[in-house]
């Protein structure tokens, strides 16, 4: 393909993105209206000992209490952070000695502050602090702390915390919690159980989410922990959404090789295994259209 057509192809998928968007904003509007009417039923969950969930029903953060304090991964914004605070003290008066950062988008670092009151060192992995020093934010405070490469190894009051990066999949320096000992891992946007991927899979790589997946999956744990519609499940909701992904680009091919319409596919997909997934309907076109990007034109 040359310059000029690839150039034509992005403005097409632009304006049949842009018009799949406007079609569905009440999806947007519903999800809006879901989290607003969440907002008081907010609950902590101990999901092992001394592992916990808090969330709404909508999003989750995770906290770990040790015997010398508390780490927290995700602060959400200023009013999640805050019950979130509350909800610990529940538990322990032991201080807050860390806030770590899953990646670096704004809808889960956003409310550092709360912390950052109370003593917590904030950490992330550099990549997540560089793009957020390129990407200023009032409400989200800039990591005091970075970890590098794919491992860093956060031991606090003899509790194992080991924070794994596998490399691009969604966002910057996307953190991969994982307790070996409690056999919990904490999956932040890379897992959502039978929901298939937000609208256009913004800020994805749906390749490298798939050997992402891979790579979470060889990893020895009972119970996975989500930032977004359940407080938790097992492996077996990691595995399918990495089939889902996987499934979907080989129906696309499938479709391409019988010869049909490449402007036609993201509409005619069909994927009878995951017709119950939430949102399917809605968003199944638009993660199409996201994959036949990647495979289309290298994006």
């Amino acid at each position: 393909m040359n310059k000029n057509s690839k150039v034509l192809l992005i403005l097409i998928i632009i304006l049949i993105v842009g018009v799949f968007l406007h079609k569905n904003t009440d999806t947007f509007s519903s999800l809006s209206q879901n989290e607003a009417a969440m907002g008081s039923n907010y609950e902590r969950v101990e999901v092992a000992d001394g592992v916990y969930s808090f969330g709404n029903g909508f999003t989750f953060s995770m906290f770990v209490v040790t015997t010398n304090g508390v780490v927290v991964v995700d602060p959400i914004n200023q009013g999640h952070a805050e019950l979130l605070l509350a909800s610990i003290r529940g538990v322990t008066d032991l201080p807050i000695k860390y806030l770590v950062y899953s990646h670096n988008h704004w809808d889960h670092v956003s409310g550092g502050q709360v912390f950052k009151d109370v003593g917590a060192t904030i950490l992330s992995h550099r990549d997540a602090r560089n793009w957020l020093l390129d990407h200023p934010n009032p409400a989200v405070i800039i990591p005091d702390e970075v970890w590098s490469g794919s491992f860093y190894d956060l031991t606090l009051g003899g509790t194992t915390i080991e924070l794994l990066n596998f490399g691009r999949s969604h966002g910057s320096g996307m953190t991969v919690t994982y307790l070996p000992k409690e056999k919990v891992v904490f999956l932040v946007d890379i897992v959502t159980p039978k929901r298939v991927a937000f609208t256009i899979m913004p800020d994805f790589w749906p390749s490298d989410w798939v050997r992402t997946l891979g790579e979470v999956e060889k990893l020895d744990f009972d119970i996975a922990m989500f930032s977004h519609k359940t407080a938790q499940g097992t492996k077996a909701d990691v595995v399918e959404v990495r089939e889902y992904l996987e499934d979907l680009r080989a129906e696309l091919f499938s479709m391409m090789q019988r010869g049909d319409d490449f402007f036609t596919l993201a509409e005619n997909v069909d994927l009878p295994k995951y017709k119950d997934w939430e949102f399917y309907d809605e968003w199944l076109p638009m993660n199409a259209w996201r994959i036949l990007m990647e495979v289309g034109i290298g994006w």
